[in-house]
């Protein structure tokens, strides 16, 4: 369902462009922290990283065309984060206690996705067992909670100041 407006200017239905431009936000913040830290850690690329995110979809062999592979990375990249925008949307129109305090949200919400990328989904496709790495874990969970969390939180509240809005 598209978002409108009703006679009193509330918006009712699901907020397709705000969970686009949310998603695009989130998403633009995560890949620049991810480029960030995969610089600072080992030295890699952009292009590396983009590449390394199509690889683990497709395997390495599918494409010849390093642009092609990175591009197909960043689109990858930029469906997950539009995803967890619409989720993080979906829980927020649905769960009253996301709206009390907009810190506490994102900092939930960013771990709710780096536990699920993390300890669930991307174990899961690998076909392995999460196995915890201290520091890296942390860093990984505090990228997400200030690039998708606290992002996504302070968009939805400042869209939706009232539970009427909602």
């Amino acid at each position: 369902m598209v978002a409108v407006t009703n006679q009193n200017n509330k918006q009712t239905g699901f907020p397709v462009k705000l969970v686009f431009k949310a998603g695009l936000f989130a998403g633009l913040l995560d890949i620049s922290c991810a480029f960030i830290y995969s610089y600072i850690k080992r030295g890699t690329s952009p292009t590396t990283v983009l590449k390394f995110i199509a690889e683990k979809v497709f395997g390495k062999d599918v494409f010849t065309n390093d642009m092609l592979l990175s591009i197909t990375g960043l689109l990858i990249h930029f469906t997950i984060a539009m995803f967890w925008a619409f989720v993080f949307f979906m829980f927020y129109r649905n769960l009253k206690l996301m709206r009390s305090n907009t810190i506490v949200t994102g900092i939930m919400y960013g771990l709710f996705v780096w536990v699920m990328m993390n300890v669930i989904l991307l174990p899961a496709w690998d076909n392995k067992v999460y196995e915890f790495n201290g520091a890296a874990s942390i860093i990984s969970a505090v990228i997400l909670i200030i690039a998708i969390g606290l992002p996504l939180s302070y968009i939805a509240n400042k869209n939706y100041k009232s539970d009427k809005a909602l």
